[in-house]
């Protein structure tokens, strides 16, 4: 498999999980989809606020991103 399928895949992954996680409906998980493919999922959460989703969206992957942050500068480790 060549990286660029790899990534696709992983992009539908990640956009999946979180539809799942965040109870997101199936054209906010294409978008998000859409988003990782345009501009990669750390860059995603880096401008988030630029991002064209509904505001109830927004909030819950600010979320997640500052979960991501905590969990980063913390090594991983809770």
């Amino acid at each position: 498999m060549n990286l660029e399928k790899l990534r696709e895949t992983e992009y539908r992954k990640c956009a999946g999980l979180l539809a799942e996680l965040l109870d997101l409906d199936a054209d906010t998980e294409e978008k998000l989809q859409k988003c990782f493919q345009r501009m990669g999922i750390k860059t995603f959460f880096q401008h988030l606020e630029s991002s064209d989703l509904t505001p109830e969206t927004s909030e819950k992957l600010q979320s997640i991103q500052a979960l991501i942050e905590i969990l980063d500068d913390q090594g991983g480790r809770v």
